[in-house]
């Protein structure tokens, strides 16, 4: 097939973003408060879904839904699979938004919108593409399972759910984060700080509740205090002076034997802590100055000494580094702190490389905290996973990559984890290029139109490519 992949995918691009911008009204957060029997996962993650094989149905491909959790979209025969893995789950929508997080606003050739960079956009890319091979008749010597997940953000109860009751591909791709390729990822663990409280000693200032954080894979932008102490001019005076020296936002206000504090710092992905400016240890690294009861101030000493701005878990006895997949990182992603209901909670995501282990980190964590806190996973843990750049899947597409863009393709590991960890054979393959500023999780996440519509050319061209031949 002689196709300039490039050309033909513009003569979609208005179909292309009349669809996006559908699902991408859709609120497809994970909302289990209002689950049903028919939307196990809450309303929007099934909306979504639904959306998304429409579409397909109406386009002629066969659709398959499975108990609204997650779908498939089907395209040729052969005995391989090549599987293309998305998700149209997202994140929170959270603060810091300059437009309505669920109402897509196009601007200067960008789409603005919760999802558009993970993973609407990348989905709806992928999509375009084999619809784009459909269209020019092309025949693939594989079935293509485009597999819809739901739950990504989470806990993977989509996907899980499918390959439990379909079957699972041979090889395939993620559309879920950069290119050129990522062909290792990280394991992924979050651990579970709990506090035992005592309410024995009192303090000048007392902790009233801590707050902050909305995801496990979120750093958090902000986080909220309420501290019971009488009205005190210097205390206010040098949290002001707090955040002007960090160049942070906030607010301080004293109402009937209570201040309440509010510190905005920067979001970003769990997977990339570095970019972010963690609300919640900044906070807490103000107040951990003052005299606070027993209990709080245990709670604030380990967030500002053991947690703040060290996002290698050097502090924490947690460190480790591989020569392929780099350092270990920390994300301390949720706070929950109520003196009145006895809760004292810290959420810690991290992302570890091969050479450590679960278990081990446990152990670690016990040793350094001792008695301060009982430690325990949360949910499902990922391992780490990587497929070798020998393996023709990762030479075929850094191949087309480099085909589209004339740019060097090269292998590259990270923390973030996606639906291509998945397969044995599976990696994550666009649609981020290099040079656009990631902003996935973050408030006002968009993606360059132009972006979208390159990524559907390249993924067209790279399944043809995959598909010719029975593997």
């Amino acid at each position: 097939m002689t196709i300039n992949w490039q050309t033909a995918i513009q003569d979609y691009q208005d179909d292309l973003i009349r669809d996006l911008s559908e699902l991408l009204a859709i609120n497809s957060e994970r909302d289990i408060e209002h689950k049903t029997s028919d939307f196990p996962l809450g309303p929007g993650p099934a909306k979504a879904l639904q959306k998304m094989l429409a579409f397909a149905e109406r386009d002629g491909f066969a659709t398959k839904n499975i108990n609204n959790v997650a779908g498939r979209i089907e395209f040729g025969s052969g005995d391989q699979i090549l599987g293309v893995l998305g998700h149209v789950d997202v994140v929170p929508a959270g603060e810091g938004w300059q437009t309505d997080p669920f109402t897509p606003v196009i601007q200067d050739g960008k789409i603005i919108a919760r999802g558009t960079s993970d993973d609407k956009g990348p989905v709806m890319a992928a999509y375009y593409a084999l619809k784009l091979l459909k269209d020019q008749g092309f025949e693939p010597k594989q079935s293509i399972h485009f597999i819809l997940g739901t739950d990504e953000e989470s806990e993977w109860v989509g996907l899980h759910e499918y390959l439990e009751q379909e079957p699972t591909p041979d090889w395939g791709f993620s559309p879920d984060a950069e290119f050129p390729i990522i062909n290792g990822e990280k394991g992924i663990v979050s651990f579970v700080l709990t506090q035992n409280l005592t309410h024995a000693e009192a303090g000048t200032y007392t902790l009233l509740t801590f707050k902050s954080g909305i995801r496990d894979n979120m750093v958090p932008h902000s986080a909220q205090a309420r501290v019971q102490h009488d009205f005190d001019p210097d205390f206010e005076a040098a949290f002001d002076q707090y955040l002007s020296t960090n160049h942070l936002t906030g607010s301080i206000t004293h109402t009937g034997g209570y201040y309440d504090l509010l510190l905005q710092g920067q979001g970003a992905h769990a997977a990339n802590p570095q970019e972010g400016r963690n609300g919640a240890t900044f906070l807490a690294s103000f107040l951990n100055q003052w005299a606070f009861d027993a209990s709080g101030q245990q709670y604030l000493k380990v967030i500002a000494n053991d947690l703040h701005e060290d996002i290698y878990g050097q502090n924490i006895a947690i460190a480790y580094r591989d020569d392929l997949m780099d350092p270990l990182t920390v994300s301390a992603s949720i706070f929950n702190y109520d003196r009145a209901n006895s809760q004292a909670s810290i959420l810690l995501n991290v992302r570890y490389p091969q050479g450590t282990t679960v278990e081990q980190m446990t152990q670690q964590l016990s040793n350094h905290f001792g008695a301060q806190f009982n430690i325990a996973t949360k949910g499902h843990f990922e391992v780490p996973h990587y497929v070798p750049g020998s393996d023709p899947l990762v030479k075929t597409l850094l191949k087309t990559y480099e085909d589209h863009t004339g740019q060097p393709g090269e292998e590259i590991i990270v923390g973030g984890g996606t639906y291509g960890r998945i397969l044995k054979r599976g990696v994550a393959f666009g649609a981020q290029f290099p040079g656009r500023k990631d902003l996935m999780h973050q408030p006002n996440e968009l993606m360059y139109i132009e972006d979208i519509l390159k990524a559907s050319a390249i993924y067209a061209d790279a399944i043809y490519r995959l598909t010719q031949t029975a593997e």
